[in-house]
């Protein structure tokens, strides 16, 4: 069974302080809604077509789902997941309601603003999506050590981060929250997920796969995510992800079949 390193406190820390940082900075300064209106209008630019593809990246089905491959392979990895998504999820619902924050669709005039997708209005702080995409970009981070793969994941992560903002349903300091807030649940994630001896038991991890896949056949069957213009791609990470796990199901019962033969 594969234990993953304890994480170095610089892979911890650093993203949470530097999104910490701007986010004192964008309130300090003043300049929250300056930034957001500055981000939100990259889309005259580049067309309004990508936004929808890199925002449901943030989709809390989608990120399991994305997830799904490394079940069997590296069931750390996936126990380490949902361990950081409960502290994820205590995170982004209990400041959700508690601050209520308006987001941009209530305070600004309709002109001045692009929607693309549903234009909500309420419980801003912190973004959910970004929270979700960090809290994996993080899982990765702390679980591979591969430099163009942790530069990949973390470009994406920021990629969706801002992604919130084009679409219209976040502030940027929103953005900056969910960032630190998801880095640090995949933290957490990953350091319980070592003192959890009961994940190693064949049971749980039958149950993490199955809320995995349940994930992936969700995706499948329509899940709504606000976005249908990403429709092709919430397909695809399903196909994938299924594709994958039934790949890994069938080598794992070929090795074992070996195995009873060779005693």
């Amino acid at each position: 069974m594969t234990r993953t390193p304890a994480p170095h406190p610089a892979v911890i820390w650093g993203v949470p302080l530097v999104a910490a940082a701007i986010l004192v900075a964008l309130l300090a300064t003043g300049s929250n809604r300056g930034a957001f209106i500055a981000i939100n209008a990259w889309s005259h630019a580049t067309g309004p077509t990508p936004w929808p593809f890199l925002t449901v990246l943030g989709d809390t089905a989608v990120a399991i789902s994305l997830f799904l491959p490394f079940a069997l392979r590296r069931p750390d990895v996936l126990r380490a997941l949902i361990v950081g998504a409960l502290f994820a999820t205590i995170f982004v619902h209990v400041l959700k309601p508690v601050l209520a924050e308006p987001r941009p669709p209530a305070v600004l005039e309709s002109g001045a603003i692009t929607i693309i997708g549903p234009a909500y209005t309420t419980r801003s702080f912190p973004s959910g999506h970004t929270t979700t995409i960090f809290l994996a970009a993080s899982l990765l981070w702390m679980h591979f050590r591969s430099a163009w793969l942790r530069a990949l994941v973390l470009a994406i992560a920021i990629a969706v981060g801002l992604s919130r903002v084009v679409v219209g349903v976040h502030w940027p300091i929103d953005v900056a929250g969910g960032a630190a807030g998801g880095w640090l649940s995949g933290a957490v994630g990953t350091l319980l997920a070592r003192h959890w001896p009961a994940g190693l038991r064949t049971g749980v991890q039958a149950i993490l796969t199955a809320i995995g896949a349940a994930c992936a056949i969700a995706l499948l069957a329509g899940l709504q995510t606000g976005y249908p213009q990403a429709a092709p791609l919430q397909y695809a990470v399903a196909i994938v992800a299924l594709v994958a796990l039934a790949l890994a199901i069938r080598t794992k019962f070929h090795e074992s079949h070996q195995d009873n033969n060779a005693r």
